[in-house]
């Protein structure tokens, strides 16, 4: 059997939650099968600057990683392709062979293979999210580097981007302490080192939000600013996290994709 995690580069933002959730499914998957992590269409240059990023933030090295063109997918004949993103299944689809397990994190048309092909949707929230069996994506907690420091910064989260530029000086005086803001085209290695709380603006549809459940595993405060009347990742992972802890989110050998793609489904 060949399995493969299978994950297309997005050059417009380069550091995203897809790309961290496909590197942790993929370091869990090696326990149990011979399995690379395929990136589509990613430079020479993005590859360093990823590598260097994971490195900083897991334990886990950056081995098995494969850089590979869209068209030699299909020469791959991979048995079980694990895929965490829509984006990426309808960009590489007819590329892909055999058993197909894909994360609808957005809403999308259900496509179905007319051959011997098959393709498993898996969500969590059904409001925006279709799929054929309920799961919630989950970290790999196992391999998160221990924080070395702890800063005391405040990180600034939001979809907005200019929301976020246009209120920084407000934020300074609200908090009274350095603040930080993502950098997608460049990152800065294990963030949490240098925060001790997450202020995340809801300005708009999160999907599978990262930031709030990696908070709450270092310890450090979150707080919310709601601008944003939808009820989606941000408002349910915050609350059941309050209710429930991180159970819900954390990847073990049980969860419904892994033994999918391990074949025990």
């Amino acid at each position: 059997m060949k399995y493969g995690v299978v994950y297309k580069h997005k050059p417009n933002n380069k550091i995203n939650g897809t790309f961290f959730y496909c590197f942790e499914y993929f370091q869990f998957l090696k326990k149990f099968v011979d399995v690379k992590f395929y990136i589509v269409d990613i430079s020479e240059k993005d590859i360093n600057l990823i590598s260097k990023i994971f490195t900083e933030k897991y334990t886990s090295n950056f081995n098995d990683v494969v850089p590979i063109k869209i068209i030699d997918l299909y020469k791959l004949k991979l048995d079980q392709t694990l895929i965490l993103d829509v984006m990426t299944f309808y960009d590489c689809k007819e590329f892909l062979t055999n058993q197909i397990h894909c994360y609808s994190n957005n809403d999308h048309s259900m496509f179905r293979y007319k051959n011997n092909r098959t393709v498993t949707y898996y969500g969590s929230y059904s409001q925006y999210q279709k799929f054929d069996i309920f799961s919630h994506i989950k970290f790999n907690f196992d391999i998160f580097r221990k924080l070395t420091k702890n800063g005391h910064g405040v990180f600034i989260s939001a979809l907005n981007q200019e929301y976020i530029r246009c209120n920084i000086n407000r934020w300074q005086q609200e908090f009274g302490r350095p603040i930080i803001i993502k950098k997608s085209h460049s990152g800065q290695g294990n963030m949490f080192e240098h925060i001790d709380g997450v202020h995340y603006v809801h300005t708009q549809r999160d999907t599978n939000n990262r930031i709030i459940p990696e908070a709450f595993f270092y310890g450090k405060t979150v707080t919310i600013e709601d601008l944003h009347p939808e009820i989606d990742s941000i408002k349910l992972r915050y609350e059941d996290i309050l209710a429930n802890g991180l159970k819900n989110y954390t990847l073990t050998e049980d969860d419904i994709i892994i033994q999918a793609m391990i074949g025990n489904s």
